[in-house]
């Protein structure tokens, strides 16, 4: 799947929400646990073997960034980024942002409103500094990445008119099609075991399922009730998981509903428009590349977005970005050198305006709002209808998706940006584990997460037990303590544990999900 020169990575469709090949030198579950054969470790007794069977249970517990140089297959040795490596740390960010949504829209729903110069003053609330928590925009992308990396390959078959392998491109939707379903599933299906056995175990007891406690001061997520053993916990995970995996995504029943994990609804439009990008293809691959490349696709994106289809847009928009890549050269510095100013100027501007567009606001804009937005509205299609406030307003999706857009396709010509934001050590890790973490952070928010905000707030005295009402109560006012107490635990705590929990994830679940694919594809192929 698209090599790379000089054995460097590769990018593949196997890999979700990470969309990528993982790095064969990347130490998986097998690799901390794998037995030596040598004569030399057959001599050693029981307690020695027992301490170097501990010796590996807690290397494994490390995150992969701090095991690796001490395993074998560790990532001491240098590796060479692909020239897409840049979409793995824009998804990276786009993860991290994801999470601090999640988080902080629960302890101060004003985020969501936008910034009016009035009633919400908060420079959190304005365009671009918004984008640090904006969760719904950061979706978008997630569906650019993943219509450009489903594709790649097609496009690599299929970019000189007369050319195309017909076997090589039946081959790759063939795989891709059946393989889609796994990758997405596989993961999610370990995540609901997991989180009834957490439940099982108590830790998610600091909100038990029920009213929402009056420390929490914006949305309270739902999460599965708790049952009287862990036999009835793990049915009601399987009986929840079929809803998610076959009801939704394979029936399309939509009165359907799950419990588990709600910020998992993107993954059932994942594999619907993964299916329908494949279906595309197929249509458009035997057409002339200039016909399918700058009318069929362009114009298709354009109606599906103004029709309200904006997530099969996306992935179109990926499938067009993908067609663009596959003409600019491979090295940086050659696209750098050869980009001339005023270009370079223009795709500035682009991501400019993408980042602006990405910062609409789910709340609509009151009158006096004065950050440009209100002047959005008049113009939105009438398939993104007002609610004046509400949750129901979708006017968001129409905007947040054509910034996404504009952004994306900047970055594939800024070269600059790439390497220093979207190329480093962070953001490259992030973008590994971040299918992990979309996984995991929901599980930490409801156990780890309400425990140190709660007992936070038990230990300032902001959340304390009145003697003469007799309940717990939140101390009227102190906005800056609580929002302290919040910030520090999500800083300190929640959000370290949760990057934690995603490493050992990947490497558990993950990764063994792709390696397992790998192994089977020719075990049933023909």
């Amino acid at each position: 799947m698209l090599d790379v020169e000089s054995g460097g990575r590769r990018l593949s469709e196997e890999n979700l929400l990470s969309d990528k090949d993982f790095s064969e030198r990347s130490p998986g579950l097998l690799d901390y646990f794998a037995v030596s054969k040598s004569p030399t470790h057959q001599k050693f007794g029981i307690f020695p073997r027992l301490r170097h069977i501990l010796a590996k249970v807690i290397l494994f517990l490390i995150p992969s960034f701090i095991s690796s140089y001490f395993t074998t297959t560790g990532g001491s040795a240098s590796e060479r980024l692909a020239p897409t490596a840049w979409l793995d740390g824009l998804r990276g960010l786009a993860c991290a942002c994801v999470v601090i949504h999640h988080y902080f829209y629960e302890y101060f729903s004003q985020l969501e409103h936008p910034y009016d110069g009035v009633h919400h003053v908060n420079w959190l609330q304005l365009p671009f500094f918004k984008l640090i928590h904006h969760g719904p925009p950061m979706v978008k992308i997630f569906f650019i990445i993943s219509g450009f990396v489903l594709t790649v390959k097609a496009v690599k078959i299929t970019r000189v008119s007369g050319t195309a392998d017909g076997q090589a491109l039946i081959n790759n939707l063939s795989s891709s099609v059946w393989k889609r379903y796994l990758r997405l599933y596989i993961p999610c299906a370990a995540g609901f075991l997991l989180c009834a056995f957490m439940i099982s175990a108590g830790m998610m007891e600091a909100i038990p399922s029920g009213p929402k406690p009056k420390w929490i001061r914006g949305p309270l997520e739902r999460r599965p009730p708790t049952k009287d053993n862990i036999f009835q916990q793990l049915a009601f995970a399987l009986k929840d998981l079929y809803i998610f995996a076959v009801d939704l995504t394979i029936f399309n029943i939509r009165d359907r509903k799950y419990a588990t994990d709600g910020h998992l609804w993107t993954i059932p439009v994942e594999f619907k428009s993964s299916i329908q990008l494949f279906i595309f293809v197929v249509g458009a691959c035997t057409l002339k590349r200039w016909l399918r490349v700058y009318i069929i696709i362009p114009v298709s994106t354009i109606v599906l977005l103004y029709y309200g289809g904006w997530g099969l847009a996306l992935f179109l928009f990926g499938y067009f970005l993908a067609e663009l890549n596959s003409d600019l050269p491979t090295h940086n510095n050659e696209r750098q050198s050869r980009t001339p100013l005023l270009k370079t100027a223009l795709h500035i501007t682009m991501a400019i305006a993408g980042l602006f567009l990405l910062s609409f606001p789910r709340k609509l804009p009151s009158s006096e709002y004065t950050t440009g937005f209100q002047f959005l509205l008049p113009i939105t299609p009438a398939k993104y209808p007002q609610a004046h406030g509400k949750r129901a307003d979708f006017t968001h999706e129409y905007w947040q998706t054509i910034g996404a857009m504009l952004l994306v396709w900047a970055l594939l010509y800024l070269p600059r940006i790439q390497k220093v934001v979207l190329c480093n050590p962070i953001s490259q890790y992030f973008g590994k584990i971040s299918f992990a973490i979309y996984i995991m952070h929901a599980h930490m928010q409801h156990s780890v997460g309400y425990w140190v905000v709660v007992n936070g707030l038990k230990f300032v005295g902001l959340w304390r037990h009145s003697t003469n009402s007799k309940e717990w109560v939140l101390a009227p006012g102190h906005d800056t303590l609580y929002g302290t107490v919040v910030i520090a635990g999500f800083l300190f705590i929640t959000f370290p544990m949760t990057v934690c929990w995603a490493d050992i994830f990947w490497r558990a679940v993950d990764l063994q999900s792709v390696r397992f694919l790998r192994w089977l594809e020719p075990k049933i192929k023909k």
